[in-house]
């Protein structure tokens, strides 16, 4: 079995495959093909009968296809050397530029997880259609061949798939799910509407019937930065309108299906189940087979209000000091620019230019390190993708404050950041967190620091400052949110960066038992 039997349906454990193959056959629906139950009695006066038994001495033979090309492996497979990479293994892999290095190293792996990493940096760097050389002068052999031959190797190499390398590659393919459509009609039908990606916005709304071509293409619009995550929201749509048919009470009160607030409900779930930050808990979720994810879904729907609970609590900052005694400064240069005049086009269009200039404050890189002193460590940009951690023990251990490294490590997650107003809030908030650090030396933070979430819970406290009647609907005004929030004086965004981390930290004693 994948996960054993489950104790009981409604407790939030999970079933075995064959518990819950037994509930869709009695649902009337499997794998979305209707199914009829009924005595054989009954079900032989409407059956078509055939005769076989003069198929005796019939054989299959060994091979129906004749003269068959095995299809050719360009790759080394070595199923006992594969495993997965570290995270500063795939930071360093991401960053490399190479290209012979890259090919190199690609034709020597005898690790499938290697290879995929390898070949995720060839992609972005030259594209799918990238003649890797790998055929010699006769055959062209490209990075998508290659893609597909590791596609089909994760599926069938090991005892059983590797599913994190199975997603990454179908991500990275392209690959949609034909039947996403109907998956998506089905929900929509049932008076539901469906957001997909990290964010709700009106833009990533789902509330008419579409292809499976244009569903992807929103999906690949607003997805998180890890190619898996665009895999892993079709499978979350599909199981959902399996799950709107079989079980409707699941989905009770829920207007808005929000593809990416249930990952992130799945990845706190098990973050707390397995005791490790949000970002392994997402691994962990990617390496689970299909029939886990859609079980452990199952079971944060039936648990909704507690899992809601339990992420609040995961992202909640723990300080060893009495908070009375912490001097909450604004950083004194961001008071100076706050008193100036509105720079032309307002403080979005600033933020623009100094994010797609790349702009950074004097000092910048050390202050950062500085901040590192100070807690577990950081995470800059997606909070669920590992690339994006820095951790503090291994940082200040191998690196000082004013190497060109370090720097550039930090530039790199910046730099990853797609909306250059967005790049510019998350230096901000680390000079002001940095401001925070040196006005209160003694100040230890037990968690890693993520700006991901430091930000968003700055702009939502400055949104329902302003409208406090709207604090129940907070999530259809997020997008709105946002927009105001960039054109907030500088000023003003340290001071919501500090109630944000007093936020956090309240959060943090409130769930101390």
């Amino acid at each position: 079995g994948e996960w054993g039997v489950g104790k009981n349906r409604d407790s939030g454990s999970i079933d075995s495959p064959i518990l819950e193959l037994i509930r869709e056959l009695q649902d009337g629906f499997c794998n979305s093909v209707r199914v009829k139950l009924g005595r054989l009695n009954q079900l032989i006066l409407t059956a078509g009968t055939e005769r076989i038994g003069f198929l005796d001495d019939f054989e299959f033979t060994q091979s129906p296809v004749k003269d068959a090309t095995p299809r050719p492996y360009y790759l080394i497979s070595n199923p006992d050397k594969n495993g997965s990479l570290s995270y500063t293994q795939e930071f360093r892999l991401e960053c490399e530029t190479n290209l012979s290095l890259l090919l190199e190293s690609l034709r020597h792996s005898q690790n499938i997880y290697e290879q995929i990493e390898l070949l995720r940096t060839l992609k972005r760097l030259r594209g799918l259609d990238f003649n890797t050389g790998f055929g010699g002068s006769q055959v062209k052999v490209t990075v998508e061949d290659l893609l597909n031959e590791v596609y089909i190797r994760a599926g069938t190499e090991g005892a059983s798939p590797y599913w994190t390398v199975v997603r990454q590659a179908a991500g990275l393919l392209n690959k949609v799910d034909i039947s996403l459509s109907d998956a998506v009609t089905d929900i929509l039908v049932r008076g539901k509407q469906i957001t997909v990606g990290k964010a709700y916005s009106e833009a990533s709304l789902i509330k008419t019937p579409m292809s499976h071509v244009e569903i992807r293409a929103k999906i690949d619009e607003f997805c998180r930065e890890d190619i898996r995550d665009r895999v892993l929201t079709q499978e979350i749509l599909i199981y959902l309108s399996i799950l709107i048919k079989s079980e409707p009470r699941l989905l009770d009160g829920l207007l808005t299906l929000r593809v990416g607030y249930l990952i992130l409900l799945l990845t706190s779930e098990l973050a707390a189940e397995l005791g490790v930050t949000q970002d392994e808990a997402y691994e962990q979720l990617m390496r689970s087979s299909p029939f886990e994810v859609k079980m452990r879904l199952r079971s944060c729907l039936a648990g909704y209000e507690g899992v809601n609970q339990k992420l609040q609590q995961l992202e909640s900052l723990h300080v060893k000091q009495p908070e009375q005694v912490i001097n909450w400064v604004v950083l004194p240069e961001v008071k100076e620019e706050g008193k100036g005049i509105i720079p032309p086009g307002n403080w979005v269009r600033k933020r623009q230019l100094d994010g797609s200039a790349g702009r950074v404050p004097k000092d910048f890189y050390p202050k950062v390190w500085l901040v590192l002193k100070h807690c577990k460590g950081l995470v800059i940009g997606d909070k669920l993708e590992r690339r994006n951690r820095l951790d503090s023990e291994l940082i200040i251990s191998e690196m000082t404050p004013g190497e060109k490294n370090f720097a550039l490590q930090v530039e790199h997650l910046l730099n990853k950041m797609q909306a250059p107003e967005y790049r510019q809030v998350n230096i901000e908030a680390l000079m002001e967190l940095a401001a925070i650090v040196e006005e209160n030396p003694d100040l230890e933070i037990e968690e890693y620091i993520v700006l991901d979430v430091l930000i968003g819970h700055a702009v939502r406290l400055a949104w329902l400052e302003r409208y406090p009647e709207r604090a129940d609907r907070y999530d259809e005004y997020k997008a709105a949110a946002w927009r105001a929030f960039y054109g907030t004086s500088p000023i003003a965004c340290a001071g919501y960066i500090i109630k944000a981390f007093q936020f956090l930290t309240q959060v943090g004693k409130a769930t101390v038992v």
